[in-house]
């Protein structure tokens, strides 16, 4: 600044003290970098929730193939049961660690249920397989 415009050095040091440039400037960085930081926070919320709505989707299809399988399939292998038990489970999981703020919303409660009564079809087979 001092040899661009061919000031005084001491003229700019005195001016900038005196209007206290040092200090705006770290005001307007503190500002800048808080701005920034609340951007990139809701850019990153954005993406966890689409993230959490696509594997709460993924959760209700596995359990809509699970429950589609149970009524076609009139014979489940140990095996077989043993896989279908496993992948609600996951599901299940899945569901509750997608959304952990609703516990009590209708949706997941009859996700819930839906869940329970697929496993007592589970309970039903292997009973009648034993």
């Amino acid at each position: 600044m001092i040899a661009k415009y061919k000031v005084p050095s001491s003229t700019v040091y005195r001016t900038s003290s005196k209007d206290k440039w040092k200090d705006q400037r770290n005001a307007f960085r503190d500002k800048l970098r808080k701005e920034i930081d609340l951007q990139k926070t809701e850019e990153l919320q954005g993406k966890l929730f689409k993230s959490d709505e696509i594997s709460a989707e993924i959760a209700h299809e596995i359990f809509a193939k699970i429950k589609e399988l149970l009524k076609k399939e009139t014979q489940i292998t140990p095996n077989g049961l043993a896989s279908v038990s496993s992948s609600a489970l996951t599901a299940q999981k899945l569901i509750k660690n997608t959304s952990p703020t609703l516990p009590n919303s209708l949706s997941n409660q009859s996700t819930f249920l839906d869940a329970l009564k697929i496993l007592d079809e589970i309970a039903d087979l292997k009973r009648s397989l034993a």
